[in-house]
């Protein structure tokens, strides 16, 4: 790395200079570098040198970073965050990045999973997928923190400024009970008549979670929730054994859950899309994807099993 005055900074002199930050100590990172205590020492003192710059104090057997030691750790890191993903991206093009990693979450996956494992399967069978079900809110932490390369979620648009959001369609939150429910005939419920109700909810890693507790409190109400459950079918399993009711977004019901859906006099939607982490590349096989699950969503609204109402 060069820059301005001609200084020549290596990548190994800041992974040397990272791992002494990250232990406060030379043998340490020594140990961790699995190099001799010296070959850190003198990279260090001719960083030090380079840059015109006290890196460290010592406070005992400890390596205190100075203030110019802090601002210069926090550019190093960036350029180490930058080439590892380098040799990451380059890595993934030489081995034609086959393997997807996709987020898809339960409310969802009722509907696109058979689609995806299926037919998809059939017509790319040289693709390999690692699916994880997951809820909205965990989804999009994971695509964050690169454990995966796509999302098909529901969302709030912009909530991460690092995330790039492309809105699919939108899904209504409703409320879901059994058929032999006094309310399982109405076409919509206000938050009033759920007042009492007994509920089993998705947990908090789903936006549902958030959406209904939200609804409660400009009610000035609490939802009385007897049980929450990260697992769709559990909560499904629950409400058909008649010991509460829930919200669930409409595409996770399916005809033969024989559960009642009933609108909500607030409506409340969820908007639904593809979501990749801002800034990290679209391969060919991310893109084949997409565009498939594209036109099943297309499909799927033309059915009226996912847009609201």
């Amino acid at each position: 790395m060069c820059v301005e005055g001609g200084l020549t900074m290596t990548l190994i002199q800041m992974r040397y200079f990272v791992e002494v930050c990250r232990w406060q100590n030379i043998t340490k990172a020594a140990e961790q570098l699995h190099v001799s205590q010296p070959t850190i020492s003198v990279a260090l003192r001719t960083l030090e040198e380079e840059t015109e710059l006290q890196l460290f104090q010592r406070e005992g057997r400890k390596l205190m970073l100075t203030s110019d030691g802090s601002r210069l750790l926090g550019k190093v890191t960036h350029i180490l965050e930058q080439m590892r993903q380098l040799e990451e991206d380059v890595h993934a093009m030489a081995h034609h990045r086959n393997l997807i990693r996709m987020a898809l979450p339960l409310q969802l996956g009722t509907q696109f999973l058979p689609q995806i494992l299926g037919e998809f399967h059939q017509l790319h069978p040289e693709l390999e997928l690692d699916i994880i079900e997951s809820g909205g809110i965990s989804a999009l932490q994971m695509i964050e923190e690169e454990k995966l390369d796509i999302a098909l979620t529901n969302y709030e648009t912009g909530s991460n400024p690092k995330l790039d959001y492309e809105q699919l369609s939108t899904c209504e939150i409703c409320f879901v009970t059994y058929p032999e429910h006094p309310l399982a005939g109405r076409k919509s419920v206000s938050c009033e008549d759920l007042a009492e109700e007994p509920l089993v909810m998705l947990d908090s890693s789903f936006l549902v979670y958030q959406e209904i507790h939200e609804l409660y409190a400009r009610h000035n109400k609490q939802p009385r929730v007897i049980h929450y459950s990260p697992y769709l079918h559990t909560i499904k399993n629950l409400v058909r054994h008649q010991l509460g009711s829930t919200f669930l977004a409409r595409p996770a019901i399916l005809p033969d859950d024989h559960l009642a859906v009933v609108s909500l006099t607030e409506p409340i939607l969820l908007k639904s899309g593809i979501i990749t982490k801002k800034g990290r590349p679209l391969y060919a096989d991310d893109k084949v994807l997409i565009r498939y699950l594209k036109e099943i969503t297309s499909n799927m609204r033309s059915t009226g099993h996912w847009e609201h109402g």
